[in-house]
């Protein structure tokens, strides 16, 4: 089992794509986060996907989760399990630290729907500590 873990060390990016800033910025976050265990194993069963949107410009990456599988890709999937929305230094002060996702809803500087479950999983690999 550790074998496999530690293999899981990377966010894909799906065939062909080349990621935009938003989609780049989040992969680096989330492949140092997957290198921790205990961050891997909040994700390592879920399935589902999350639209990522930068309000102000409308760039948004998907990213899809398959019981410990993640590929990212560029745009918006039509049907997201969840989405969150927000401009992008909120998007950049969520994923340093600056700002917990919690109180950027509560606050309306991050936009969600659908699953907050998911979003909550999420949120281990997406913020860099």
């Amino acid at each position: 089992m550790k074998g496999d873990i530690l293999k899981m060390t990377e966010v894909k990016v799906k065939t062909g794509e080349e990621l935009s800033g938003l989609g780049t910025m989040l992969k680096e976050i989330m492949d140092t986060n997957l290198k921790d265990v205990k961050k891997y194993k909040s994700v390592e069963k879920v399935k589902g996907s999350v639209v990522i949107k930068e309000s102000t410009s409308g760039v948004a990456v998907t990213l899809h989760l398959d019981r410990g599988k993640l590929e990212l890709e560029n745009d918006a999937i039509a049907k997201p399990t969840a989405y969150m929305k927000a401009e992008f230094e909120n998007l950049a002060h969520i994923s340093s630290g600056q700002l917990n996702p919690i109180v950027g809803i509560l606050t309306g500087k991050l936009k969600s729907g659908g699953n907050p479950l998911l979003l909550l999983k999420i949120s281990k690999i997406m913020v860099l500590k």
